[in-house]
């Protein structure tokens, strides 16, 4: 069998693999979401059975729903009299004068004795105006004489709503529930759309890998956007992570942008009417009926775009980032404009946020001159994917990043001319204006050879780093100073003194270390002593900011909540370092696993309210596509030569540092764990670990795998996200 016959052999398996998949999870989500119901209880009061006089002729209720609005059906306790019953019961709506407005029916064998039933509308919703009198009359055709059925009802007549027909003749209310919302079989119909763009995405790779031989960066953006597509689809409106406090600081900024005053004088976010029913301050709605609504209304026009509305539970601080927040700004601005709904001003800021980690992620895998195979799986990532899916801070973060490595290895690959090193310069500074742990990552500059930067390279890397260290200064500068609430002014402008001080000397550091190697031992040897002897001085400094609080304190700053007003601040941290190293040991032992799940995005959702994806399975094929990634040639060059290695793990390890500090500084002390630590923060710090990774020569490979890993990265990515989508559409 020659090559041709055996690729199209296996693109043939692969579609019938692909299609089981779809039909599996299909049937999934046809059993655990289709004919779900929600009801509003009109009649709560029973404690007795009203069978009819005379089984044709039924009972009649007399009701009216205060409330009002669309009725699927109703729900009725039936009396079976402790046996199977048979035959065909019905029941009808009617209007006050006795007009039918909808019917359903069932077979008698379905109820039981002393349950709910639910019997939906043929005819579809009723609209029912409030207060309004109804009737439902309530029959059946019995297959034998001893087939009676009764319905549970009070004693009295409640609020004006009696049950007339009964066999006793006294009067009574009937335990009545209105269904005022039902999913029907919407959720398994709806869920052949993001199907077939997962079945195109996988087998579209396969077309485009293994009959095309087209690049990564092709493949990339076509399976990005599909995939991405499907993820802004699945995740439930504000159900993506800390989406709801994203999108309404986006919501604050264009209102800015488009000349509107975002908060009233009690400091509500200001919001068109047609978004105040859907904008809180909590995390979305999960299940069929979520995705339901979004259906009927994603691309509705015609809303009015002024802010005439507030929401009480909505109160944000419009001072997020900027240039992070800035792709969901512009998407809201122009949606507002063209007066879409909450839901499509929701989806349009998604595909731009999707739109532009596609598009850095893919000019990042164009740049990188090695590890492409590793840039290409770490953007497809189902928690990359998520991120950019929805509306989220972390995806500029978790782009830059990857932009910022793939220029440094560029730089290190070949010489910079001085648009080059501008370019380096610029993209430090954009990393510095991102998240406040990931600046460390500005130090993979120091990658690049001195050779390759020209004249005055340690120059040209100091610039970088100052570059990115001032803008990380101006842009978190305000949470520096809550986390350095304990510090004494006059200590914070001596620090800030010494640690100028300390860069005009390693400048001049690094040019006496080119320019007299013999030197370069008593330089590490000095350098290292005053490094020491700084970190002793900090300690010894640090340590005495701030005091404790009393155990009477302690027990009087407890919350209704159940949590201390205390948090941990960097005097606290040092002062009891035991207890921190225990609590951070805790939250790790107990949660790494976890972590590692959603920082690959085998996990998906908001973990701390809900969270939805794939197993162990799923999960180890993802770590062992990254590791097939980065898995080395033979003879093949080492990425990160000498020094560079220890480097590259140091900074990722100080980014993870950080994070578990920044974390600490949200947690009462009275917490067993760290409060706030999830597996998507390490998102960015996986490209630079895995290309240290890469370096060990243990298992070496002898031809090139690129097309079969990056095929596994799209097959897998699908996979999670069938998962999610059966998992999302049953809560």
């Amino acid at each position: 069998m020659n090559k041709t016959y055996k690729r199209w052999l296996a693109g043939a398996a692969l579609a019938l693999i692909v299609l089981a998949a779809l039909a599996w999870t299909w049937y999934g989500v046809r059993q655990d979401a289709d004919g779900r119901s929600r009801y509003e209880q009109i009649n709560d009061e029973y404690s007795r059975i009203v069978d009819p006089a005379d089984p044709a002729a039924g009972l009649e209720q007399t009701f009216f729903w205060e409330k009002g609005g669309p009725v699927y059906g109703v729900r009725l306790l039936f009396a079976t009299h402790n046996r199977v019953v048979r035959g065909v019961l019905y029941v009808e709506l009617q209007d006050a004068a006795g007009a039918r407005l909808a019917g359903a029916s069932c077979d008698m064998t379905a109820l039981l004795d002393n349950t709910f039933y639910g019997l939906i509308f043929a005819e579809g919703p009723v609209e029912l105006a409030a207060g309004e009198p109804y009737r439902l009359r309530v029959w059946y055709e019995p297959a034998t004489p001893e087939d009676l059925v009764g319905l549970w009802a009070s004693e009295t007549v409640i609020a004006g709503m009696p049950l007339a027909g009964g066999a006793d003749g006294v009067p009574g209310t009937a335990a009545l529930q209105l269904v005022s919302d039902y999913s029907g079989g919407f959720t398994s119909r709806a869920f052949w759309a993001p199907g077939a763009l997962l079945a195109l995405a996988v087998l579209g790779g396969w077309w485009l890998l293994f009959v095309k031989k087209a690049g990564a960066v092709p493949v990339f953006c076509v399976a990005g956007a599909l995939l991405g597509l499907v993820m802004s689809l699945i995740i439930p409106p504000l159900a993506g992570p800390d989406e709801y406090a994203h999108a309404a600081t986006a919501y604050a900024q264009a209102s800015e942008l488009m000349g509107q005053s975002p908060y009233d004088e009690a400091g509500r976010l200001r919001m068109r009417a047609c978004d105040a029913p859907y904008m809180t301050d909590k995390t979305g709605e999960r299940g069929a009926f979520a995705y339901k609504r979004m259906a009927g209304q994603l691309l509705k026009t015609g809303f009015d775009g002024a802010l005439t509305a507030t929401a009480e539970d909505v109160r944000v601080s419009g001072e997020g980032n900027r240039l992070l927040y800035a792709p969901m700004v512009l998407s809201m601005a122009l949606a507002r404009a063209l007066g879409l709904s909450f839901y499509g001003m929701l989806w349009l800021a998604r595909l731009l946020n999707l739109a532009v980690y596609l598009a850095l992620t893919a000019l990042a895998l164009k740049l990188t001159p090695r590890a492409k195979n590793l840039f290409f799986c770490v953007g497809l990532l189902p928690m990359g994917l998520q991120v950019a899916a929805c509306l989220s801070a972390d995806m500029l973060v978790a782009a830059l990043t990857l932009l910022w490595l793939a220029w440094v290895l560029r730089c290190a690959d070949r010489p910079v001319d001085t648009a080059g090193w501008l370019i380096l310069v610029a993209l430090a500074a954009l990393l510095g204006s991102a998240k406040a742990i990931y600046l460390p990552l500005a130090g993979l500059c120091l990658l690049i050879p001195g050779a390759n930067l020209g004249a005055r390279p340690a120059a040209k890397k100091a610039a970088a780093l100052a570059a990115a260290a001032l803008v990380w200064v101006w842009v978190n500068g305000t949470y520096f100073g809550y986390l350095m609430r304990d510090m004494p002014d006059a200590t914070l402008w001596l620090g800030v003194g010494a640690a100028l001080a300390a860069a005009a000397v390693g400048v001049c550091v690094a040019r006496l270390w080119n320019r007299r190697p013999a030197a370069r031992r008593w330089i590490l040897l000095v350098g290292g002593a005053l490094g020491l002897a700084a970190l002793v001085i900090l300690y010894l400094m640090a340590s005495r900011w701030g005091q404790d609080p009393t155990p009477q304190q302690l027990v009087e700053a407890i919350q209704p909540n159940g949590d201390s007003k205390y948090t941990y601040s960097v005097g606290y941290i040092l002062r009891n370092l035991p207890r921190v190293l225990k609590l951070t040991v805790a939250t790790f032992a107990d949660n790494l696993a976890a972590y590692l799940q959603q920082a690959l995005g085998a996990m998906l959702g908001e973990p701390v309210v809900y969270a939805v994806g794939a197993g162990w399975t799923t999960t180890l094929g993802l770590v062992g596509v990254l590791w097939l990634a980065v898995l080395p040639a033979a003879d093949t060059p080492r990425r990160l030569p000498g020094w560079r290695l220890w480097w590259t793990l140091g900074l990722s390890l100080t980014c993870v540092g950080l994070c578990v500090a920044a974390c600490l500084t949200w947690t009462p002390l009275n917490y067993a764990q760290i409060f706030g630590i999830q597996g998507r923060y390490f998102l960015p710090l996986l490209a630079p670990l895995l290309l240290a990774a890469g370096e060990w020569r243990g298992v070496v490979r002898n031809r090139d795998l690129s097309a079969g890993v990056r095929l596994a990265q799209i097959g897998l990515s699908a996979a999670v996200l069938l998962e999610a989508i059966s998992q999302l559409a049953a809560l």
